[in-house]
């Protein structure tokens, strides 16, 4: 009786039990690094047809750029895309390495999509994009201390890439090849809805809002 428990133990397992993410894993006080995250969203395209994961463009430090795309359909292309009964959500991870929030969060919300049945009904109306990270240089630099005052995780990625650029600096002036890369996704895919991960952790500004000027030899 006992052996029969187990084995139906095994079978009504749902596959989120054993897809934790080294966030999740660590109590929250670690962030994957590129090689973790990148291992985490394999082994989801491993588990559900409904997860594809396509190398477009490179980065400052010669590894590919991976997109995620998690649809009802299978969908790897925009032209799949129905407009008139699905949107389009584009999520841009670590542009800011130092910020590794969104990075976690995103593993999460791809595991939850395909695995839980309440969030997997949104796959219904809508297709996602995941950028796992943005700035791959910056998240392999991985240290403890180049933020202060930040409140964790133990270690995270360096602001610039591999050229000491930042590339939340680059959208106009494209130095770096990540923002080719970004540009040739964005404007393929025509996204409803965009969000870029940034976080403050811990961090006391003083204003809510704070602008930086661009460098004025870089707008000519």
């Amino acid at each position: 009786m006992n052996f029969l428990l187990f084995l139906s133990s095994l079978l009504f397992t749902s596959p989120i039990d054993s897809l934790q993410t080294p966030f999740e894993k660590s109590g929250g006080t670690q962030s994957a690094t590129y090689e973790e995250c990148i291992s985490y969203y394999e082994k989801l395209a491993a588990l559900s047809p409904e997860i594809k994961i396509i190398q477009q463009g490179n980065s400052s430090v010669g590894k590919p750029y991976h997109l995620i795309i998690i649809s009802r359909a299978g969908i790897s292309k925009p032209t799949e895309v129905n407009r008139k009964e699905k949107a389009v959500l584009f999520i841009n991870n670590g542009i800011h390495p130092g910020e590794p929030d969104g990075i976690d969060a995103s593993m999460m919300l791809a595991r939850d999509l395909l695995f839980k049945k309440e969030m997997n009904a949104l796959l219904s109306h809508v297709v996602v994009l995941i950028i796992p990270v943005y700035n791959i240089a910056g998240c392999m630099n991985r240290g403890c201390c180049s933020r202060a005052n930040q409140n964790g995780p133990l270690e995270y990625g360096f602001r610039a890439n591999a050229q000491n650029l930042d590339l939340n600096r680059d959208f106009m002036k494209n130095d770096a090849p990540e923002t080719f890369s970004f540009e040739n996704i964005f404007t393929q895919w025509h996204p409803d809805w965009f969000a870029d991960t940034h976080v403050s952790d811990g961090a006391d500004y003083t204003y809510t809002m704070t602008y930086i000027a661009t460098q004025h030899n870089k707008l000519s």
